[in-house]
């Protein structure tokens, strides 16, 4: 009974330190953000205009796609839901949807319910008398992320519910073919006036800030 008692310490020893040294290993790098610029939420996303360009992309095994750049986009936000996806519609290319609110939305939170499912967010209340629902519907994204390199992926990882957010990048359209030789096309919102189906805005993430970390 001892000897098992010693090989069970060892085993979990030895697990617990290569989870440890994974982790550090696989950990995403951060830069501090500048305490003269800090995330504020009052306003709605910044898009421009950007010049008629494509981005390749390879995803795992035969997945290609082409991203479509149709504005310069950058979004300020507080995160109230956001949701990883293993599998299914576009995971390997954009794996995190992050719902996202900006304005005088503070006052309206607590009266408020966020669900994602199948690269939807839908929200509730039990209080419909208190919120201001076409204000929400206007100061509302749930946004597809597509990271641009290795880090911000590993860094989408992080987020909490409530976290301040910076999303710069591109609003895309996506083209291409998925593991089963299927044509896919994936088009991104480009207002903020849209709900419903297709009202989603679909983001290459160039820069992510969390917080006071960003990642590159």
């Amino acid at each position: 009974m001892k000897d098992v008692i010693i090989i069970a310490i060892f085993v979990s020893i030895v697990l617990g330190t290569g989870f440890y040294v994974y982790g550090t290993l696989h950990a995403p790098i951060a830069s501090s953000a500048d305490s003269t610029d800090p995330i504020l939420i009052d306003s709605d996303p910044i898009q421009t205009s950007v010049p008629d360009t494509l981005i390749t992309v390879i995803c795992k095994g035969k997945e290609r796609y082409t991203l479509h750049p149709k504005a310069r986009y950058r979004l300020n936000g507080r995160i109230v839901s956001y949701k990883r996806y293993y599998k299914g519609y576009f995971h390997h290319l954009s794996p995190w949807d992050y719902a996202t609110l900006w304005g005088d939305i503070d006052r309206y939170l607590p009266y408020l319910k966020f669900d994602q499912i199948f690269r939807f967010c839908l929200f509730k209340t039990k209080h419909p008398e208190k919120v201001d629902i076409a204000y929400i519907e206007r100061h509302m994204a749930n946004n597809h992320l597509i990271p641009a390199t290795q880090n911000i992926r590993r860094a989408m990882g992080k987020v909490k519910k409530s976290d301040l957010v910076r999303i710069e990048g591109f609003l895309v359209n996506v083209t291409g073919v998925d593991a089963k030789n299927r044509v896919i096309n994936w088009k991104t919102s480009t207002t903020r006036e849209d709900t419903g189906n297709g009202a989603c805005e679909i983001i290459y993430v160039s820069k992510l800030r969390l917080n006071n970390n960003i990642y590159e």
